[in-house]
């Protein structure tokens, strides 16, 4: 029943934001946005996001063959009905089915699954690092930047200078990842007794909890079998988020947009901020934000109902193939969602009872 009424609560909040970004809307201009799109290039749009769906299972497959032998269909088939589950379900349960699914076609044990489900993620960040990277060293807004009274109700502010400090702190953050990733892979030791002499000076406790998130990364990425299949693992991660961005830039075409060329870039960043967060189910409101926030700082001439007709159709663009793709791939592997749901939101209870029963410094 709670998690029912997170649905409900989530979705309501969804539909509010969609409401208040349309509140001001002229439905002459969504019109002609509409009849002005190139069916062509929306073709191209989808085709980079049907790819995107092999390339992920593809990075994935690096990790999962680790063990024993898993069909490319399996990898699939889970990778699709968990994306399809957390376009429909809240609280990200949709990692919980992925697993729960591939434990089932693959004959293994729900704990390994959920970690392959993990380590995926963390090969993923690789991706999403470059490209921050390239928004960081691209995006260099000379003078302030504004997000009309259109998006937020009031209007928004930030000196160029606000914005390079904030850029600085993100590639900061994430050479820092990098580098220590990279390091528990290389010289795992090292990076254990650093941890402990940095985190003994504020607390024993803690040093004993980060030192065993550090050991649990660690063993994640000495599941490749080599040097060799991370790297394939992370080019594979390029190759997605590459699609990603391909998909913006083909769609922004079909609406006709001239626009920089790191504008899908900063797009994809505020869209991985956005979609990070706690939010309704299937994204609804925090999926049109980021893209509509994007295109009204970066487009010359941008209508806010313009953006608006754009977020919608990207984000129909990629919501079909990926519920198409999910209830295809379950009446082939023979589930019903209903019952994935139900072991998959048990399961996820147990993980957060063992999260809070830890002990806290």
């Amino acid at each position: 029943m709670k998690r029912y009424l997170q649905a409900i609560i989530g979705l309501a909040i969804g539909i509010g934001l969609l409401w208040f970004l349309f509140r001001d809307t002229n439905p002459a201009e969504i019109r002609d946005a509409l009849r002005g799109v190139s069916p062509v290039w929306l073709f191209v749009s989808l085709a980079f996001i049907v790819l995107g769906f092999f390339t992920r299972v593809q990075r994935w497959s690096y990790i999962v063959r680790t063990d024993k032998f898993v069909s490319f269909r399996h990898m699939f088939s889970a990778t699709q009905i968990g994306f399809m589950a957390n376009f429909v379900l809240p609280a990200r349960l949709g990692e919980v089915v992925r697993a729960v699914v591939l434990g089932k076609l693959a004959g293994l044990p729900f704990s390994k699954a959920f970690a392959m489900v993990a380590l995926d993620r963390v090969t993923d960040l690789f991706g999403l690092a470059a490209v921050i990277f390239i928004t960081i060293f691209s995006y260099r807004p000379e003078g302030t930047v504004v997000i009309p009274a259109s998006v937020f109700g009031t209007e928004l502010r930030f000196s160029a200078e606000v914005v390079q400090s904030i850029e600085v702190k993100m590639l900061f953050v994430l050479v820092a990842m990098v580098a220590v990733l990279v390091l528990l892979y290389v010289n795992q030791k090292l990076v254990l007794r650093i941890s402990d002499a940095c985190m003994g000076v504020v607390s024993k406790r803690l040093a004993v909890r980060v030192r065993g998130i550090l050991q649990n990364f660690a063993d994640g990425l000495h599941v490749f079998r080599s040097a060799s299949d991370m790297a394939k693992a992370i080019a594979f991660s390029l190759l997605t988020w590459g699609t990603f961005v391909l998909t913006m830039v083909s769609a922004m075409h079909a609406f006709h947009m001239v626009f920089p060329w790191y504008m899908p870039f900063v797009m994809e960043v505020l869209l991985a901020v956005f979609i990070s967060l706690p939010g309704p189910p299937g994204f609804l409101g925090q999926f049109q934000y980021p893209i509509v926030i994007a295109l009204m700082m970066l487009v010359p001439g941008m209508t806010i109902s313009t953006a608006l007709t754009f977020s919608i159709v990207i984000y129909v663009l990629n919501l079909v193939p990926v519920i198409v793709a999910g209830t295809y791939c379950l009446i082939r592997e023979k589930f019903t969602f209903v019952e994935l749901t139900r072991e998959s939101s048990q399961l996820q209870s147990e993980i957060e009872t063992i999260r809070r029963e830890m002990p806290s410094d």
